[in-house]
């Protein structure tokens, strides 16, 4: 890791012959062999990041998992942290289970603010969301499918992965190509996916409020 930092990893897990019962990490980041800042976390799946995100406001920012879902930050200046876990339909994939995106790599653009997140839905495909990261501690989940912006009408979907950041995204896809998307395209599919979000967290309320409301009635 850089700037004399490291990640020190013990393995907790508790197993009989047949069966693992409970398993956790137990991670501390260390700063010239001193721990300053120590998660938990019940993720099995990732391999932590070795790498800190140079944000534009002059922060250094470590992404990490608690969980398999969501996404944390520690600002490595201040040791504040952040972290998201989604309560399940919080992108714009459009999953009818509630199914969220499960993020394996980050790439950050410190000339817009965006982010670009590697990933996949449960044994899906590779995707990538992007969104802003214009405030780690405060994660904005108005994220869009880059998939959806180079194929939207096409519903057989094949990996791509992150290339680059260079005035726009640069993406490789499954047959080897290379397409690239502009920064005004992503900002506007964000902006898109935002208002479809809060017209489903308004009906969702309006649901809620009309169950609370709902006489009950014994028999």
């Amino acid at each position: 890791m850089p700037d004399g930092y490291e990640l020190c990893v013990k393995e907790y897990m508790h197993r009989s012959e047949y069966a693992i019962h409970a398993y956790f990490n137990r991670y501390e980041l260390r700063k010239d062999g001193k721990c300053v800042y120590e998660y938990i976390s019940e993720d099995g799946h990732h391999r932590p990041y070795n790498n800190f995100i140079y944000h534009s406001n002059g922060h250094r920012y470590y992404p990490f998992h608690i969980s398999l879902y969501g996404i944390s930050y520690i600002d490595v200046d201040t040791l504040e942290v952040s972290n998201y876990i989604p309560r399940g339909y919080d992108n714009s994939y459009g999953a009818p289970n509630g199914e969220s995106f499960i993020i394996t790599n980050v790439h950050y653009d410190p000339c817009t603010d965006l982010i670009a997140y590697e990933g996949c839905y449960w044994a899906g495909p590779g995707d990538i969301m992007v969104g802003f990261l214009t405030d780690p501690m405060n994660f904005d989940p108005h994220l869009c499918s880059i998939y959806e912006i180079l194929y939207p009408e096409y519903e057989e979907i094949d990996d791509i992965s992150f290339e680059k950041w260079d005035n726009g995204l640069y993406v490789k896809t499954d047959t080897g190509t290379t397409e690239m998307i502009s920064i005004d395209t992503i900002k506007n599919e964000i902006v898109v996916q935002s208002s479809k979000k809060n017209v489903r967290s308004k009906e969702e309320s309006e649901d809620e409020s009309a169950d609370d409301g709902r006489e009950e009635v014994i028999y």
